[in-house]
């Protein structure tokens, strides 16, 4: 049987199917094959999963497939006749092995990354026809962007953190961040300062300048200002930044094309040192709350009622 006609398992079963029909692998070697293939599912199974349940079992069944499956179309790049000649000289655990190996490379990517993918993600049933391959390599791809991510975040946040610099796994809180660094390090280029850091009078300074100048002249200056930072920038830091639409700096063109308004918002799209923030917010209790406190700060001050 050719294994173009069986298109309802996964490669290494049809390549295993296929050797059984033609002879090319034993009985006996097809049944040490199926043992070594339930002792790695029981390992999976107790190392990864709770065996206490009869579907965990059969999930770590499917990941000893899925990464066998991997490491068999790696090894023969999906000639099924090297395929067959792979399994007979090595082993099902050799397969195992180099999908396994697939699966740790993104260990090396990004460790968090890595901690963040499910094992049980590589598992396949036996009907199941996904391309592991594709979804292996498009695992891949993701990582290098969470660490690419993690780099620039270190790289920006050198130069203009105001505060501790905290690295979290979170992805978004991270984006969040990087986005705040980028906006202020644009702004205090619009008030043409070297400095990476806003004070009190940096802060009312461009306050100052994105009320009473007019647009037109705001966002074509800040188009400057963006176009010479991104100038700057390391050549895989500003290629990872625009991938991810980070130099468009939307908020702030928002904010310019809502003057009225930039007092309230500017704010909080900026990297202010928290000791600015407490000040420019009347906050003793700590951090910009849109006012929350404001009560209990005023009662703090006020001496006790007898």
């Amino acid at each position: 049987m050719k294994i173009a006609e069986l298109r309802n398992h996964p490669f290494i079963l049809l390549v295993l199917k296929d050797g059984e029909n033609e002879g090319y692998f034993t009985s006996e070697f097809m049944h040490k094959t199926k043992q070594q293939l339930s002792d790695m599912s029981l390992r999976i199974a107790s190392d990864n999963l709770s065996i206490i349940y009869a579907d965990q079992i059969n999930k770590a069944c499917e990941i000893v497939l899925g990464l066998s499956n991997l490491g068999l179309l790696d090894l023969c790049n999906n000639d099924s006749e090297q395929a067959k000649a792979i399994i007979k000289t090595h082993g099902i655990v050799y397969c195992f092995r180099a999908g396994w190996g697939k699966y740790a490379q993104l260990k090396k990517i990004s460790p968090s990354y890595f901690e963040s993918v499910p094992l049980s993600q590589y598992a396949l049933a036996t009907n199941d026809t996904s391309d592991i391959k594709a979804m292996h390599e498009a695992l891949v791809s993701e990582g290098y962007q969470s660490a690419m991510l993690l780099q620039t975040y270190k790289s920006i946040a050198a130069s203009y953190c105001a505060n501790t610099v905290l690295i979290d796994d979170d992805e978004e809180i991270l984006t969040y961040e990087l986005q705040k660094f980028l906006n202020s390090a644009v702004a205090l280029q619009l008030i043409d300062s070297d400095k990476k850091v806003f004070t009190n009078t940096l802060y009312q300074k461009l306050l100052n300048y994105l009320t009473d100048t007019d647009k037109a002249s705001l966002l074509e200056k800040l188009e400057l200002c963006i176009a010479n930072f991104t100038q700057h920038l390391p050549v895989l830091i500003k290629e990872y930044l625009l991938e991810s639409d980070l130099l468009d700096f939307n908020e702030l063109k928002e904010i310019i094309n809502q003057q009225s308004d930039a007092a309230i918002y500017i704010q909080e799209i900026l990297e202010l040192p928290i000791t600015l923030a407490h000040e420019l917010n009347d906050d003793f209790e700590g951090g910009y709350d849109f006012h929350i406190d404001d009560d209990d700060d005023i009662a703090y001050l006020k001496p006790d009622e007898r």
